[in-house]
């Protein structure tokens, strides 16, 4: 399964040198740029996303993620660490499905 990652500079050639292809991008417009062009190719089977990268794209993340078609995206930590807006798995669910399904006890 081929790996594509978008991200800051350092990070992607951190991955470069385990193999991995990347684009570096140091703004939103050229973040924009770069996920359509690997969304649009397909050639990754998974799409590596820093959380800077994902932060900037969230409205394409959501809607690529929704749409669930390949590449499959992951959203990674960059050389700085995690930025502690994570979300859990369940706010995930939520999002996605629309509603929340709470047990009453």
């Amino acid at each position: 399964m081929a790996y594509h990652i978008i991200g800051d500079q350092d990070t992607v050639l951190g991955y470069r040198f385990a193999g991995v292809t990347g684009d570096a991008v140091d703004n939103e417009e050229d973040a924009r740029e770069a996920f359509t062009k690997a969304v649009a190719s397909r050639k990754p089977g998974v799409l590596l996303l820093t959380e800077a990268v994902a932060d900037m794209l969230e409205e394409e993340v959501t809607a690529h993620r929704l749409a669930a078609v390949p590449p499959y995206l992951t959203i990674v930590q960059d050389i700085w660490g995690p930025r502690g807006k994570r979300r859990s798995l369940q706010e995930l669910i939520d999002e996605a499905v629309g509603i929340r399904i709470v047990r009453d006890e």
